[in-house]
Formats: C-alpha cells, structure tokens, sequence
C-alpha cells in the first residue's frame, strides 16, 4: 500500500507534468525576480541595523546572538520557508483543479493561491517559530558537547588527527542531531495537513496546526514512511540523469580534438541539459509530494470565489511579465559576460608559504615560494609568551608538532626545542616556528607578504608589534595586512590609514565592497559575478582561497578574480603561463568547464599537476 501511494504521487506528478512544469517555471521567475530582490532588501534592512553594509565570519554570529540580529534571521528564515511553502501551494491547486475540471492551467493555481496569499505568509511565520523551538534545545546541547569536549586544543587538530575524545564528540553529536532529526521529522508529519487546512478550507494558520495534529493521529508512522520513499524516489529520479548527462559530457569533452567554437557549443548544450533535467526533476518531485499530502487530505473541494475569478489575468500577466523580465536579464547577462575581462594581472600567493610542498607557515615553505616565483607569501602571526610576533596558524601546537602548548604560552627556549615539520616529512625535521621577522627578511625584495592577524582571545599588542617589525624592515610596500575580524581591521586601518589591509571571509552577508579595505579574500563557494564586478567597480581586489587545483584555479581567473591564495604557487604559475598563450575564446571553454566540473584533457588544453 505505502509503494503504491508513491507510486501513485509521482504518477499523478507525471500525468500533471505540463501545468506542473508551467507553474513550477512561473514560481521560479517570480522567486528570480520578485521574491530574491524583496530577501535582498531584508538583508539589507538587517545590516542597517548592524551599522554596517556588510557582515563577515565572527561578526554574523555576533549580530545574529544579538536581539536585532534574532528577529532579522527569524524574518529571513521564515520568508525562506514561505517560498518553499508557496511553490507547494501551487502544485497542490493545480492537483485539486485537475480533480475538479480535469484541465489544470496556471491560472487555476494562481487564482487559488493568490486570495490566501496572506495566510500562508503567516503560515511561514508560525512554521518558522515552532522548528525553531523544537530545535534551539537539542542545538544547545549539542554546542555544550562540543564546548565540554572539543576546546581543549585547536579545533584543527582535532579535523586532522582524530582523538578518541574527538570520534567519541561526533558520536554524542550525531546521536543529539540524529534524535532531533525524529522529533522534526515527526512534527513536521503531525503538521502534514496544515497548507491544506488554510488554503482549501480557510482555517487560520495558528489553528490549523492543532488541527492537523488531530487528524494525523493514528497514521503518522505510515505518511512518514511514505515521505521517507518519496524522498528516496526524488533523490534517485534526480539523479540518475544528472550522471548520465555528467558522463556523457566528460566523456565527450575529454576526448575532443575538434574546434573551439564547437567545443564551446557543446559545453553550453551539456550546460543547458543539466539545468532543464533539473528543472524537470525538481518540478515532478515537488508535484509528487503535493500530490501525497493532498490525497491524505482527501482531495478537498476547491471552488473558486467571484473575487478569485478576476485574478487568473493579472496573474497571468505578472507571469508573463516576469518571463518577459528574466529574458531582458538573461540577455544582459550574456552580454555583459561576453565584454566580461580578467584581471590583467592575476597574483599567486602562497597559502602559508608552499604549503603543499613544504609544512605550512614555516622557513622552508616561505623560501619555496619564492623559488617557484610566487608574488605573494601569505602567513599567520600571533604573539608568543615572550611578547615576539611569531609565525603560526593554530592556537596550540598539538596538529603539527603533537604538543601540548598553547602559542601565547611558549617562550622562545620552547619553541626551539618544537620539530613543526616532521610531521610532513622527516626531512623538514630541523624547522622551528618563525619569528615573523626572520620571514619578512627572507622575502624582502623577492616576494611580497600578506600576514593574517590571528586571534584567540590572548594577544596584547598584536597590531602595534606586527607594525613596528615591518616598518622597522622597511617593508612597508611589500606587506599586506589582513584578518577574519573586521574590528581588527579597523584597528589597523586606525594605526597605518595609508597601508593595505583586507578583510578574510568564509562567509558573508551584504556589500563586502563597500567595507573601509582595501582588498578581500574570499573562501572560493562565496565568490561571485556580482562580487567581482562590484568589488573591481570599488577599485578593490579580491582574492580567492584555497584554490589547489588546475580546473579551478582557471575557473576563478575567468570568473575576474585578481590572486589566488593556493597551496600549489608552481601549479598556480603554470596555469596563469599558459592561459597567457590562449585567445579569448579558449579562456571562456576553460571557465565554462571549470563551472561544469568537467576534466579538460586533450590536446593543447590539458592541465598536468605535478
């Protein structure tokens, strides 16, 4: 019985498919257009209240513990799950329409839809605020494990190396997670009834959650194990095209020793089949769920009001007029990606020295770089016990050396007797930790140097002594300076206005561009058209990291990006060597196969890493 009510949802999905589709590509337009641009301005009304145009890293999380910064996330939170509600509403009108009349159009589900379009908004709310409660205490002791278990040292050490008091964190975690999986998944079961009780049957959305509870009595185990299957069938339906569609284009692209021009042809074709077999699959398993919950339901009558009647024309037309828009966008866009240039000059800069050829942030990495023709040597600096900046990223020596001593701890006898480098190879045995001096040294007139200010709560003068050092060297145009908290930056940026300082960020929220730096450095997943464009238009640069391999390490060149913070400076070089030796055209296929994860490797455009 449970197989063949999945087997029946996507069968109904299936026999739906077209006004499905029609009304998933219109959801999609209006979220495109309408509803991304309104999530926009949320954000940007919640950075109004911050005091900045945008936040990074640690300052997310302060603003988001703050007051302000709650009711901003349960705003967006709640708005983010009011899409996904509304695109579901949508599928079940047009289920219902089509039980009804037997001919479904657009204009059914937007008729349908749009007169309760207030309710579900609300709905959004409630649903928000109640996952939130359920969550926020398995979430809160989860964070207590990991406060009581995992900050005894660095947290990479723990990542790297795997202490039994590590796996024995991860199991009392994942146990807290996997138990509030349960009671979300059984609540949101309870709850299966909700968007049906408030858009068929007008019960308000505060009431109907009761509601549904009480007739979901009985058959929750059933439903969920019928949203367990569903889910299953999506994630196979899903993607067993995707590969096929993956394969066949890297099949195809590896062995190609054919024309540009219809190589490039064939990327868009391979581009274009995974985004419409994805628009087709995500459209089919929306409709298949819709189509469980309303036959739990019992497929309740859906007539259309005299006001309802009126609203398929201007709904039509709002869809009409977001299609008409996407295209100009659309259009835009290419052209804007046609005229699109790279940086004239993209710097490698070595991610705490050749971190892939020699252990990280010590003398032997920083003097690999060099030799292998890196503009730039990145490095960490903290202070020590005795008050001298030194060269090192954790905050304790326990993932490269096995000790336990934290950095602002050691004294200079200390870190004499401390091998950083035998962990590597035995062959870097003989490497101490750097005073940021002895690197700044070895680099001067060879390579620049970015030195990444860390902070663990214990440094005293931090900035003022990295200052003295580098002016004392007389190094000041050789050096770059940056960090993950932006507070540091301006501290800095207080100490030396005419130096260059940047802001590092794995994530970020809002127009890091219009941040008092000078550049960015940004985790590669956050980068993008809008970020290089806007922060190149602020006469600013932007880095990426970590970038250690060929494929995308082009990818970000094509994207416009003006470094690459890399592990693998000689590899970086290579690439930047013969992408100098391409046209135009072969640069976009290069970007264009990047983007697709497609492995280059014929002729004149094949990458070999070392």
């Amino acid at each position: 019985m449970i197989f063949q009510d999945i087997v029946a949802g996507f069968g109904t999905a299936w026999r739906l498919r077209w006004p499905i589709w029609a009304v998933h590509l219109g959801f999609n337009l209006a979220l495109g257009l309408l509803l991304v641009p309104l999530m926009a301005l949320a954000v940007r009304l919640a950075l109004s209240f911050a005091g900045q145009p945008a936040l990074a890293d640690f300052d997310i999380a302060y603003f988001l513990l703050s007051p302000v910064g709650f009711i901003c996330f349960l705003l967006l939170a709640g708005l983010a799950l009011f899409l996904f509600v509304l695109d579901l509403a949508l599928m079940m009108a047009v289920g219902v329409r089509a039980r009804s009349n037997g001919q479904p159009n657009l204009s059914d589900a937007v008729a349908l839809v749009l007169p309760r379009a207030v309710a579900i908004i609300k709905l959004g709310v409630w649903l928000t605020l109640r996952i939130l409660a359920l969550s926020l205490p398995f979430l809160a002791v989860a964070g207590a494990i990991y406060v009581t278990q995992l900050t005894a040292f660095d947290i990479n050490y723990y990542l790297s190396q795997r202490p039994p008091e590590f796996l024995r964190a991860v199991v009392l975690i994942g146990g807290v997670l996997a138990l509030l999986v349960l009671v979300l998944g059984r609540a949101l079961v309870r709850w299966t009834l909700v968007l049906p009780l408030v858009l068929f049957e007008g019960v308000s959305p505060r009431a109907a959650f009761s509601q549904s509870a009480l007739e979901m009595k009985g058959s929750e185990i059933g439903f969920a194990l019928r949203i367990a299957g569903w889910l299953i069938g999506a994630t196979v339906i899903g993607a067993v095209p995707l590969a096929v569609i993956g394969a066949v284009a890297d099949a195809t692209v590896s062995g190609f020793d054919g024309r540009l021009s219809v190589l490039v042809a064939m990327l868009g074709l391979f581009a274009g089949l995974g985004a419409l077999a994805n628009f087709v699959v995500t459209g089919l398993s929306t409709g298949a769920l819709a189509a469980l919950i309303m036959a739990r339901a019992g497929w309740p009558d859906a007539r259309l009001t005299e006001s309802a009647r009126d609203m398929p024309r201007w709904g039509l037309a709002l869809v009409a007029g977001a299609a008409l828009g996407a295209a100009v966008l659309g259009g835009i866009g290419l052209v804007g990606l046609a005229r699109f240039e790279t940086s004239p000059r993209v710097q490698v800069i070595a991610h705490r020295g050749a971190a892939g050829a020699a252990p990280e942030n010590t003398m032997a990495a920083f003097a690999r770089a060099i030799e292998v023709g890196a503009d730039w040597v990145e490095l960490d600096v903290q202070e020590s016990g005795d008050g001298d900046v030194v060269v090192v990223h954790d905050s304790d020596f326990m993932k490269i050396a096995g000790v336990n001593l934290k950095i602002w701890d050691a004294t200079q006898a200390d870190l004499a007797g401390i091998d950083i480098g035998g962990w590597f190879d035995p062959a870097f045995s003989d490497q101490r930790t750097p005073l940021l001096r002895d690197a700044l040294e070895l680099a001067r007139g060879r390579a620049g140097v970015v030195i990444e200010l860390k902070y663990y709560g214990h440094d005293e003068r931090l900035e003022e002594r990295v200052v003295e050092i580098v002016e004392d060297l007389d190094m000041v145009e050789q050096v770059k300076i940056m960090s993950l908290k932006y507070d540091a930056v301006r501290k800095m940026r207080a100490l030396r206005p005419d130096w260059e300082i940047g802001l590092l960020a794995t994530a970020s929220l809002g127009r890091m561009w219009e941040l008092d730096v000078d550049f960015l450095a940004v985790n590669s997943a956050a980068v993008s058209h809008r970020m290089v464009r806007e922060t190149r238009a602020a006469g600013k640069d932007l880095y990426v990291w970590t970038i250690n391999d060929a494929l995308s390490m082009s990818q970000m060149v094509s994207m416009g990006v003006d470094g690459l913070i890399t592990d693998e400076p000689e590899l970086a070089g290579q690439v930047l060597a013969e992408r100098h030796e391409l046209n135009t055209l072969e640069r976009m296929v290069l970007g264009l196969a990047g983007s697709l994860g497609l492995d280059m490797r014929s002729g004149e455009y094949r990458d070999e890493s070392p």
